[in-house]
């Protein structure tokens, strides 16, 4: 028999997107950590017929929406199940999505050729590794830099001032973690639960002194089922 808590334990959800709900195990609240801003760029750039289009998330995906019909581009590739949900939304085909939801998992199983003509909008401050990769794969890559992404004040204010009634934080990203530490000590974070998507999220967390724990699966639903079955 399995016997659940007394009180549900809360749960702050930090992704930019999540449609808060009631749940019979747990108590969510959203908190986005980071929010986005739009950047200006070169729309020049959308007028070459592209191998691919790649898109890196649903925040890539919500500002790059307004563009998809000037691209010309044989195939789009989604970085993960989120973002092929929000494509597919707005009548969007995906050609490829990695099992592994992470750059890492877009390098092991994504074939560039030499010689591909490659978009890549995205954050502003991404990681460098998929880019380097398609670079050394010999194509020819065209770097947006869309949006850039900031501290939700109003998120850090509602944690701050919650703090003693907080079990678990989810983190997704290296800026959510960046974005939480900038604002709190790791002696005040010291009696919350933290579940981090991907080892590059945790693995900044670490940095701080502070650990996490990770759901097999990259996706926030992962993280919330990762929740219940450890508090059952």
């Amino acid at each position: 028999m399995r016997i659940m808590p007394a009180s549900k334990p809360v749960v702050y959800v930090t992704q930019s997107t999540f449609e808060e709900a009631p749940d019979d195990n747990l108590t969510l609240v959203h908190a986005p950590l980071i929010t986005t801003e739009s950047l200006p760029f070169d729309t020049d750039v959308l007028k070459t017929h592209y191998t691919w289009l790649v898109m890196t998330s649903k925040n890539t995906v919500k500002h790059f929406l307004p563009y998809f019909k000037e691209v010309q581009a044989d195939k789009i590739s989604s970085i993960g199940v989120k973002t092929t949900e929000a494509l597919n939304m707005h009548g969007i085909d995906v050609d490829f999505e990695p099992s592994t939801y992470t750059q890492e998992g877009f390098i092991e199983e994504c074939t560039i050729h030499p010689g591909d003509k490659i978009l890549y909008p995205a954050s502003s401050q991404k990681r460098p590794l998929m880019r380097d990769y398609m670079r050394d794969r010999g194509a020819d890559v065209t770097e947006i830099e869309l949006y850039y992404p900031k501290v939700h004040e109003g998120s850090i204010e509602r944690i701050r001032d919650n703090l003693g009634s907080i079990d678990y934080l989810t983190l997704s990203s290296p800026s959510a973690v960046e974005s939480l530490m900038g604002h709190f000590s790791k002696e005040e974070l010291k009696d919350i639960h933290f579940i981090a998507i991907g080892h590059v999220t945790e693995t900044r967390l670490n940095k701080y002194g502070l650990t996490a724990s990770k759901p097999e699966h990259e996706t926030l639903g992962h993280m919330i089922n990762f929740i219940k079955e450890s508090i059952q």
